[in-house]
């Protein structure tokens, strides 16, 4: 949205912008900056249920996204994004994590509590845009992950977009990962599968009554990710209905990873004299990687207030080794539920189906269900079970267009004992 008035915050973004390319006066950039972005508060219950005891976690998180985008000139524009990120666990000070400062290591994705999330400059011709820097991914793949690189936007086909992107520097300490902890290369390395570049080209198409998205991705040295999405959308007698299905897979370079490892301290080390203490690092076991297939398909339809879908997922691995969908969080693939499905880390044949229900009172109150049911074909995934199932209750309250309130529970029984688990959450939302 356009803003004539701006915080302090605004006009030092604003002022940083001009300075990358000295070609628009502060007076002018304020004038055309936009405000983007969102804040959040969440709290979250979660109890965990195993054969060794119960473990519950109670915590309060704070979070917001702003991105700033000032229009430069001869078609440039910046864009400069912060985050606010911090968790305090419920009932305990000694937690609480909204602390600002040397360090500062905040929670989850970012580092610091307070930082500099989108930093890119970025460029306009006829239907052309090519944006370089720090910036969110926006793959298949991938949900929120940033990374540093370029993004090539073309739309000179009317209801086609054409996409290329090429980043290094990825946001490894993304809680939504599952592979970050894998270790590539040789056995005294310690590069990380998110060390490596990601390359990759993709085609997105609207044209009524179908929509597709085509994607190909090569995440250098570990493997190569590829979808295909296709919608078909129609209304009959007042109802909307619509029909998707997905196809993907990964093909994986590496033929095996390693976990974590340790590193430690040795001390009395020859050839060291400076000060007789060096690191070693102690790689750890072995990981065998497998390509991975992934088929999906869901039918959904709304009409007078109800909605509700049916779908299918099916995992095939290739071999007896782990694999990933998504790279990072769900992507865009077909999903349901809240907690139970996890496509970036693979270790099994899977077979899951899913419906989900709801009403909407008056546009602005919508109740509803889903129940998520997974089978797997061996006992390869990290926990020991074959069966499992979630149920989510939801309530969704639209106050207004910006802001939003949610709560659900969730409910997640696994065979043997194994990790059952319980999570309720409440959140508060406004989009700027």
């Amino acid at each position: 949205m356009k803003l004539f008035k701006l915080s302090l915050a605004a006009i030092v973004a604003a002022g940083a912008l001009t300075s990358v390319a000295s070609a628009a006066s502060l007076e002018e950039a304020i004038k055309n900056v936009d405000v983007s972005g969102y804040a959040r508060y969440r709290f979250d219950s979660k109890k965990t249920t195993t054969v060794a005891g119960q473990n519950t976690a109670n915590a309060h998180r704070f979070t917001s996204d702003i991105d700033f985008k000032a229009a430069l000139d001869d078609n440039f524009f910046g864009v400069i994004g912060f985050r606010y990120d911090s968790v305090d666990a419920s009932g305990e000070r000694a937690g609480a994590q909204t602390n600002v400062g040397v360090n500062d290591d905040g929670f989850g994705e970012y580092g610091q509590t307070f930082n500099v999330r989108q930093f890119y400059l970025g460029y306009t011709a006829g239907n052309t845009t090519v944006q370089a820097g720090r910036q969110v991914l926006g793959t298949f793949f991938t949900d929120d992950m940033v990374g540093t690189g370029i993004k090539v936007l073309n739309s000179d086909i009317s209801g086609l977009t054409l996409a290329a992107i090429a980043f290094d520097n990825l946001q490894g300490n993304d809680g939504d990962m599952s592979t970050r902890d894998l270790v590539i290369g040789s056995n005294g390395s310690i590069e990380h599968v998110y060390d490596r570049n990601l390359y990759g080209v993709a085609a997105i198409g609207s044209y009524d009554p179908v929509s597709f998205q085509v994607w190909y991705a090569a995440l250098d040295s570990v493997a190569q990710l590829y979808a295909l999405d296709v919608t078909l959308g129609a209304n009959l007698g007042g109802a909307d209905l619509s029909l998707q299905a997905q196809y993907a897979g990964s093909a994986m370079w590496a033929n095996n990873a390693r976990g974590q490892g340790t590193t430690s301290q040795q001390v009395n080390v020859p050839n060291n004299p400076a000060n007789n203490v060096v690191n070693v690092y102690t790689p750890g076991a072995v990981v065998p990687l497998d390509d991975a297939q992934f088929l999906a398909v869901k039918a959904g339809a709304k009409a007078f207030g109800f909605d509700g879908s049916v779908g299918y997922v099916n995992i095939n691995t290739q071999g007896s080794g782990a694999s990933l969908i998504s790279l990072e969080d769900q992507g865009a693939f077909i999903t349901a539920g809240e907690d139970l499905l996890d496509y970036t880390k693979v270790g099994a044949d899977q077979s899951i189906y899913f419906v989900t229900a709801g009403y909407t009172f008056a546009d602005k109150v919508r109740v509803g269900a889903d129940y998520v049911g997974a089978r797997l074909d061996n006992d390869r995934a990290v926990n020991n079970y074959t069966d499992a199932y979630e149920a989510v209750a939801r309530v969704d309250y639209k106050y207004s267009k910006k802001l939003n309130f949610k709560t659900w529970y969730s409910y997640i029984d696994r065979d043997n004992n194994e990790n059952d688990a319980k999570h309720l959450r409440f959140e508060a939302r406004y989009n700027f």
